[in-house]
């Protein structure tokens, strides 16, 4: 009889467990309870499960709707319609057959997309560029000339589209995560962001997605919105893994008509691949389409060592165009050097070197302040 209630009791015990393991995985895919970080994590505010078995993970940002959405497993982005592509947050697929390429290149490497861990971040990645030396100009494609910027902050090029009566919609870059050899002071003080951003440059809308670093060993994605009275920190993606060498593509599009803003991540080194929707964005706060920015960031006190970073596939959409422009044929494109005080006679931060294939560069460290 004893060993009959010590068998019963193990057994209790044993379904007690499954049952609260059962109750964890279901709290877990309700957004009711989410492993922590080291900055707080958004609370879910529902799932909508749709037909195909896909779902979209809603959380409300300061009032602001924004979407996760997981196609469901199986998913091919190669032989989903277009409606498909645009509710899980992918790229269209293009009707050139050069962009329909490398469109199908960047879709094989897909093999899912995590439930997603939103967090809060205390980091904004924003513009302070300050001076721009006009005598400072070279040929840069063909009846397009360069200038040079200089900003405290943002190292990159930049196409300013400003009098002209044209906006950009889509843009998108490729580039390898660089690695973290050395920082300056305490670790959270040297943060580093990677990224292709609409906006920003003559005005403070502007919407950005892309990875960063803080020290030497937190990598991780974020995305982005901006507006006057509307300085949102940067909303980290911590389901996307990202590791130092991992070959990362960024797309971002903004719909005034729909008033959404649309980022797509992919980390094609694991496979792994994060979009997100963000609704209900008023156009006259949030978007500025004179402007496309490939950048890369010094969000904090020091600018860790990166060493190096050549961001490729460098690629903006104007509204009134179906097909990607290459980095050297845009409008009103500017070198933009990161300096101690934001003119050229300031301490080099990062620096960006000339523009090769029509489509990539290379930033390059030179100092943490």
């Amino acid at each position: 009889m004893r060993k009959f209630f010590r068998w019963t009791a193990k057994m209790t015990a044993l379904l007690l467990s499954v049952v609260m393991a059962i109750s964890a995985q279901t709290a877990f895919a309700d957004c009711d309870s989410v492993p922590n970080t080291s900055y707080p994590e958004y609370q879910c505010d529902h799932i909508e499960y749709l037909d195909d078995g896909g779902r979209i993970y809603v959380y409300y940002i300061d009032g602001i709707k924004n979407s996760f959405p997981v196609p469901p497993d199986g998913f091919d982005p190669l032989t989903a319609s277009d409606d498909d592509l645009s509710t899980y947050g992918f790229p269209p697929k293009p009707s050139d057959q050069s962009e329909l390429n490398e469109w199908t290149e960047l879709m094989e490497t897909y093999s899912g997309t995590p439930i997603p861990r939103i967090v809060r971040t205390d980091v904004c990645f924003n513009h302070s560029r300050t001076a721009v030396d006009s005598a400072d100009q070279e040929s840069q494609g063909e009846n397009n000339r360069l200038s040079t910027s200089y900003s405290t902050n943002w190292s990159g090029y930049i196409s300013n589209l400003t009098g002209i009566n044209n906006k950009y919609t889509q843009a998108q870059v490729d580039y390898k995560h660089p690695t973290i050899s050395s920082t300056y002071g305490t670790s959270s003080l040297n943060v580093a962001g990677y990224w292709v951003g609409i906006g920003g440059e003559n005005s403070v809308s502007l919407v950005q997605a892309g990875t960063a670093d803080t020290g030497a060993n937190n990598s991780w994605a974020w995305y982005e919105y901006l507006g006057p009275n509307h300085m949102n920190p940067a909303v980290q993606l911590s389901s996307l893994t990202i590791n130092p060498g991992d070959n990362i593509h960024v797309y971002i599009a903004f719909s005034t008509s729909a008033q959404k803003f649309n980022y797509y991540i992919s980390n094609s080194t694991t496979g792994q691949h994060a979009s997100g929707i963000v609704s209900n964005l008023d156009p006259s706060i949030y978007y500025d389409g004179s402007s496309a920015e490939w950048i890369t960031e010094k969000a904090s006190s020091y600018l860790p060592n990166f060493g190096s970073i050549t961001m490729k596939n460098c690629k903006a959409m104007l509204y009134t165009s179906s097909t990607w422009s290459n980095l050297n044929s845009l409008s009103g494109l500017t070198k933009c050097i990161m300096t101690s005080n934001g003119l050229s006679s300031g301490t080099l931060r990062c620096s960006p070197g000339s523009v090769y294939s029509s489509t990539y560069f290379t930033n390059t460290w030179y100092n943490y302040y």
